[in-house]
């Protein structure tokens, strides 16, 4: 993906140290600077008051492959912030498109077939498909509906605690459980996730962050979506908090269904 602010939007802000914060800090007050002048790295450290190492830590956690890879990332993001679009309904339209191309841009079709294999050979089995936000009760809805009509035994659930307990406990080896979640930084969904991944079952994990350490080892398969609006200077409006998962859905459903048996 060819956007750090985007990126950074994936990331907990808790789990960035003291130096990458003020990286962070320092880039989003200095962008055109930093692109004008194609700025390179002893400086950014220097003007940031941190050194090498905080940059390219940073840059890890964002998956960003390289100094190259982040000037470049940080002038896609100057050119976006220039963009003039017009001030009226364009604006929203505008700011769908962004949403969806950074999401475009972000999913590997790699974890789209690996979460595909997995759930197809659940079939006959179990899929649970659980939303961890009632936002997100539709997009969770309607990937269980699709699956139910193509013959699956899908099965929605919503976050209540007895009834996943329920699920877990009467689970069979070859189910999978379907986890969608904005925020992701439940304490009690990683307890789930953690129980989940223990009793050997497939885990698939469609979130607005990335997967804390704690239960990455658990999950099957894992989709970071672009949540939020990542440039609020060229769009300071409300879009819609389905928007990323209904695209994430439409996307796992056509290769489903173009999907080679």
């Amino acid at each position: 993906m060819r956007s750090f602010l985007s990126k950074l939007t994936t990331i907990d802000e808790k789990d960035l140290t003291t130096k990458e914060k003020k990286i962070v800090e320092y880039i989003k007050g200095h962008l055109k600077e930093i692109v004008d002048t194609n700025m390179k790295i002893e400086r950014m450290a220097q003007e940031a008051g941190t050194g090498y190492s905080a940059i390219y830590g940073l840059l890890k956690k964002l998956n960003i492959k390289g100094f190259r890879d982040f000037a470049i990332s940080l002038a896609n993001d100057a050119e976006n912030q220039e963009i003039n679009v017009a001030k009226d309904d364009e604006n929203v339209v505008s700011a769908y498109i962004n949403l969806i191309k950074q999401n475009y841009a972000l999913i590997e079709k790699r974890s789209i077939f690996e979460s595909l294999t997995l759930l197809k050979q659940a079939k006959g089995n179990r899929i649970f498909f659980c939303y961890w936000e009632n936002l997100l009760s539709g997009p969770a809805s309607e990937l269980s509906n699709f699956f139910y009509k193509e013959g699956f035994n899908a099965h929605l659930l919503d976050s209540d605690q007895e009834t996943l307990k329920d699920r877990i406990n009467t689970s069979s080896e070859n189910d999978v459980f379907v986890f969608f979640t904005r925020y992701g930084n439940s304490k009690r969904l990683d307890s789930f996730i953690e129980n989940i991944g223990e009793s050997n079952r497939k885990i698939i994990y469609i979130s607005g962050k990335v997967p804390s350490s704690d239960v990455l080892k658990y999950l099957s398969s894992i989709h970071t979506l672009i949540v939020d609006n990542p440039d609020q200077t060229m769009y300071k409006g409300h879009i819609s908090y389905s928007v990323p998962f209904n695209y994430f859905n439409d996307l796992l459903m056509y290769h489903f269904l173009n999907m080679e048996e």
